[in-house]
């Protein structure tokens, strides 16, 4: 389990050597936002305001109206509110503390807008099964030497990554990934958030770094920091990393898979003493998971550059499947080295999602799983992927879209205003994509009709 986190006391920030408050609140598309506070105005109970829009910017900042937030009813303020739980300092910012903000209605019930009340509303459902969940979240990006004028030139794929190997795993001592590893470990640390590991993956520029299993909420905020952190991180050493699913044609694609148990009474509930398959509670939970998968496929894979990963050869799920120590498989069920790490790895997540999204769609399928005492077919053996026993996931944004649309189930647990308004947003992103194309004569169709037609 994760260390203790390190918490401050709201009551008494400037007390404690705090000048200034960075707010944080996440965006639809898993990005920290907020604002910089003087310390002496974040109290426990203090309540500030948050502008609606921005459940409607796009990743670069385009904006799109909705009834929630328009010229008609004038862009209103949400009520915004400190979690104390939240409260860390920023070691590397000097007098400068963090803290999440929860985001309100006038009357005081959770905006159905903000992806952590989406993720508190389902994980407060998922209580009555008597059960806790356990996520651990690892993320896979590719860190480059920054160079701003390529980037604005659109010649991302120029720049140098950082380290000249292609190998996982490597332990080199001169290619800044161990001085990288070590500042990011100790940074997060002070932050509360405990790095399990940190290490190369297959790919030039490609790492992977493992966070220690946390309750939802505080897995997602967890998450949802050490993306932000890192970032600004490599940044200060002149780097840039990037979370893309798929960033370059070629190398391998970035995942964001979820490592989760259910515990009860101290003990992993997907451990039976009885036998060394997974529990009759794990196997329901599982059965869950694999139902509601292609429905809830938008959370896992939310944008156009997604469906670039989407490939069972890269170990990229294809179907709802799952299958013991199988990485062909959507869900590889785990279980070494002993009772404790009985799991379910999901494997379907990029490393581009919203992380309070995935976490509250696992625990809406978990929870449908439980308390319907659904049960899986036998587990997948060799290639998952071509095992047409299993439900095929959705192969386009819009696809996905449509389905996540459509979904009753996804309706009951996230609720009808969230599944309406985020469907809008997967519109958006495809809207965009299609009036980019338009404007385009591609290095395809010049080398394939230039000099032919």
């Amino acid at each position: 389990m994760a260390a203790p986190a390190k918490r401050l006391d709201l009551g008494s920030l400037p007390e404690q050597g705090i000048e200034f408050v960075q707010m944080e609140t996440v965006d639809l598309d898993g990005a920290l936002r907020g604002k910089f506070l003087p310390a002496a105005k974040v109290k426990p109970d203090s309540q500030g305001a948050f502008c609606t829009i921005v459940y409607q910017f796009t990743p670069v900042d385009d904006v799109w109206v909705t009834r929630h937030s328009s010229f008609d009813n004038g862009f209103p303020d949400m009520k915004a509110r400190p979690d104390p739980d939240t409260a860390v300092p920023l070691n590397w910012r000097e007098n400068t503390a963090a803290v999440i903000y929860d985001m309100y209605n006038p009357d005081g019930s959770p905006y159905p807008l903000a992806p952590r009340s989406v993720l508190k509303k389902v994980a407060s459902r998922f209580q009555e099964t008597g059960y806790e969940p356990m996520f651990g979240i690892e993320f896979e990006a590719f860190v480059m030497h920054a160079d701003e004028g390529l980037m604005a030139e659109g010649r991302h794929h120029e720049m140098k990554p950082l380290g000249a190997m292609h190998n996982a795993y490597r332990l080199a001592e001169s290619d800044g990934v161990r001085e990288l590893a070590c500042a990011f470990m100790q940074r997060m640390r002070g932050a509360g958030v405990e790095v399990e590991a940190f290490h190369t993956e297959l790919g030039f520029g490609a790492l992977e770094f493992a966070l220690a299993p946390a309750g939802a909420v505080a897995a997602a905020d967890n998450a949802t920091r050490a993306k932000s952190y890192f970032r600004a991180l490599c940044a200060e050493r002149g780097l840039v990393a990037t979370f893309m699913a798929k960033w370059k044609i070629g190398e391998s694609g970035s995942g964001g898979h979820v490592h989760q148990s259910l515990w009860q009474n101290g003990q992993n509930a997907f451990f039976d003493p009885a036998r060394t398959t997974m529990s009759d509670p794990a196997l329901s939970y599982a059965a869950g998971l694999i139902k509601t998968m292609p429905e809830f496929s938008i959370l896992f894979r939310p944008n156009v550059n997604s469906y670039r990963r989407f490939d069972y050869k890269s170990w990229s799920p294809e179907n709802a499947s799952w299958g013991y120590d199988n990485r062909s498989a959507a869900l590889r069920a785990i279980r070494q080295p002993g009772r404790n790490a009985f799991r379910f790895e999901h494997r379907v997540p990029g490393a581009d999602t919203n992380m309070y999204l995935v976490l509250a769609a696992m625990l809406a399928g978990g929870h449908l799983g439980l308390t319907s005492k659904l049960a899986p077919l036998a587990g997948a053996e060799g290639n998952a992927a071509l095992d047409p026993n299993w439900a095929r996931l959705p192969s386009s944004l819009p696809e996905a879209t449509e389905m996540f649309r459509n979904s009753e189930i996804a309706k009951d647990y996230l609720g009808s205003a969230f599944v309406e308004h985020y469907a809008a947003s997967r519109d958006i992103e495809w809207q965009h994509w299609l009036a980019w194309q338009a404007e385009q004569v591609t290095p395809y169709e010049l080398k394939r009709y230039f000099k032919t037609v």
